[in-house]
């Protein structure tokens, strides 16, 4: 039901996908799927939430950090902006438009950006000896976040239409960032030496 759910949302929005719909297409009764979600924004919210753990999980940011390998993490990080194969772009476009529109679909989609601002702080503290601020790392997964989002709708509405060389610049402006916060730890650990 809920991969049903997802490629209608995708195929014809969010406003124009009825439960009904999502029901015939599934074979579930339309009080079944009343039962297991209050509404569609429930619907969204399970898709939202499988789709980060996807995100997050052991091929992903998640393994890359628990490895402990910087290399890893970096590359997971280059992979996110690229943003080369924007997989369901549509239903995510769909989301985030719907964002701006339903204040129960922001939230989940605030909560995801939370999520995975920590997760990419957790994975930036790897990279970086960690004398720098919280703040700073925040700060640093904030971007990174950012940058990926205006890849990710380029990507969408153009049609991939996007230059490597852009995407090279961008990936190094992050990694700038990253080498920052490693010089910062750097400054901080030889102030307290003196």
């Amino acid at each position: 039901m809920i991969q049903v759910a997802r490629e209608a949302f995708a195929a014809n929005g969010f406003h124009a996908t009825g439960i009904a719909q999502i029901a015939d297409a599934s074979g579930i009764r339309v009080g079944q799927i009343y039962r297991d979600f209050a509404n569609k924004e429930a619907i969204v919210a399970v898709i939202v939430a499988r789709d980060l753990e996807d995100f997050l999980s052991e091929q992903g940011l998640c393994a890359a950090g628990a490895s402990g390998d910087t290399d890893a993490v970096r590359a997971w990080i280059a992979r996110f902006v690229a943003c080369e194969n924007p997989e369901g772009g549509r239903l995510i476009a769909e989301i985030m438009a719907e964002a701006s529109r339903n204040a129960r679909i922001g939230e989940i989609v605030r909560d995801v950006h939370d999520s995975m601002g920590r997760e990419l702080a957790a994975a930036l503290r790897l990279l970086v000896p960690s004398s720098v601020s919280p703040e700073r790392f925040a700060c640093v997964a904030e971007m990174i976040q950012t940058i990926a989002m205006g890849v990710f709708q380029r990507r969408v509405t153009e049609q991939g239409h996007l230059s490597n060389d852009v995407i090279e610049a961008l990936i190094g402006c992050i990694n700038a960032a990253i080498d920052r916060l490693r010089d910062e730890a750097t400054e901080d650990a030889s102030a307290a030496q003196a």
